[in-house]
C-alpha cells in the first residue's frame, strides 16, 4: 500500500510539473504563430490546461478504468468552479462582462445537461462520446472564430505577463517543453491511474470516488496555477474565462473521446449525484454571475459552500 501511494504521488508530480509545461510552451506556440492574444486568453488557455485532464481520462478509458475517466472529467468540472473559482473570488472578486461570459456559460450549462441525458441508461457509449467530441470541437472553433472577429478589443496587457515563459523565447524550445511535457503527462497518468484503482480497492471504495476527488484535483492544478496567476495579476477575469472553457471542454472533448476509446459504465448513484451536482453547480454560477457585474466574495462563499456539501456528500456515498 505505501508502494502503491508513493506511485501516486510521483505519478501526480510529474502532472502538476508537466501541466506548467504544457500552458507554457502551447501559449508561446500559439504566440509564435501570431494566434490573436484574445483568443489564446479564451481558448489556447482552456485547452493547454485540460491537458492533463484529457490524458488522465484517456489512459483510464484505455486501461479499462471508466470510474477515473468519467470521474476525472466531471470532478475536474465541478471543482474548477466550487473550488478553484470560488478561491479566487474570495482572494479578490472577479469581474464579469455579461456580454462575454453569457454565450460560455451557458454553452457549459447545455453540455452538463447533455451529458447527463446521454447516461441515463448509465453508458456514455462510443456513439454519445462522438457527439459530444464533435460538439467541443466545433465549440472551439466558434469561439476562436468569435474572438479573432473581435479581436480589436484588446485583453489587458498583463496577460503577456502571465502566459510568457522566459524559457521559452525561441520556436524550437517551446516544442521541446511541449514534447517533455507531453512524455510527463503520459507517464504521471499512467501511474495515477494504475495506483487509484489499487488505493480504491484498498480503501473498499469505487475507482469513480478517487477519480472525482485526488484524480480530479490533481489534474485540476493547472487551472488553479493560472487563476492564482491571473489574480497575482489583476486580471481576474481570465481565470473565469478559462474556468468555464475547461468545464466545456471537460464535458465534450475530455468525456467524448474517453467514451469514444472505450464505453463509459456508471452505477445509478453516481448518474443521479454527480452528473445532478454539475449542473446544479454551473446554474448557481450563472445566476450569481448574472445579479451583478463581478463575482463577489460572498458569491465565492456560496460556490465554496456548496462544493463542500457536495464532497461530504460524495464521502457518504463512498462513491457508490
Amino acid at each position: 500500500m505505501f508502494l502503491t501511494i508513493v506511485l501516486f504521488v510521483v505519478g501526480l508530480a510529474l502532472i502538476i510539473k508537466a501541466g506548467g509545461y504544457f500552458v507554457g510552451s502551447s501559449i508561446a506556440i500559439a504566440e509564435y504563430l501570431r494566434i490573436p492574444r484574445i483568443a489564446i486568453g479564451s481558448t489556447i488557455v482552456s485547452v493547454a490546461t485540460t491537458s492533463p485532464e484529457f490524458i488522465v481520462s484517456a489512459t483510464a478509458s484505455v486501461s479499462g478504468q471508466p470510474g477515473i475517466a468519467i470521474g476525472n472529467a466531471v470532478g475536474s468540472a465541478i471543482m474548477n468552479i466550487g473550488f478553484i473559482l470560488s478561491l479566487i473570488c474570495m482572494m479578490r472578486p472577479i469581474p464579469v462582462s455579461r456580454r462575454e461570459f453569457r454565450i460560455p456559460s451557458l454553452v457549459l450549462l447545455g453540455v452538463a445537461v447533455l451529458l447527463a441525458v446521454l447516461t441515463l441508461h448509465l453508458t456514455l457509449s462510443r456513439a454519445s462520446g462522438v457527439i459530444l467530441l464533435v460538439l467541443g470541437l466545433a465549440y472551439l472553433v466558434f469561439d476562436y472564430s468569435r474572438h479573432k472577429r473581435a479581436s480589436s478589443r484588446k485583453l489587458p496587457q498583463q496577460l503577456q505577463v502571465i502566459v510568457q515563459d522566459p524559457r521559452m523565447q525561441t520556436v524550437g524550445r517551446s516544442v521541446v517543453f511541449f514534447l517533455v511535457g507531453l512524455a510527463m503527462v503520459v507517464g504521471g497518468s499512467r501511474l495515477m491511474v494504475t495506483s487509484a484503482v489499487k488505493i480504491a480497492e484498498a480503501l473498499g471504495v469505487r475507482p469513480i470516488l478517487i477519480g472525482l476527488t485526488i484524480v480530479a484535483l490533481g489534474t485540476s492544478l493547472p487551472e488553479l496555477v493560472t487563476a492564482v496567476t491571473s489574480v497575482r495579476k489583476g486580471v481576474t477575469d481570465l481565470s473565469l474565462g478559462n474556468i468555464v472553457g475547461a468545464g466545456i471542454l471537460n464535458c465534450t472533448v475530455i468525456a467524448g473521446t474517453s467514451a469514444a476509446i472505450m464505453p463509459l459504465r456508471m452505477t445509478r448513484t453516481t448518474q443521479l449525484y454527480n452528473l445532478p451536482a454539475l449542473v446544479v453547480t454551473v446554474a448557481v454560477l450563472i445566476v450569481l454571475a448574472r445579479l451583478s457585474d463581478r463575482l463577489s466574495r460572498r458569491d465565492g462563499g456560496i460556490l465554496f459552500a456548496l462544493y463542500a456539501a457536495y464532497v461530504v456528500g460524495l464521502v457518504l456515498l463512498r462513491g457508490r
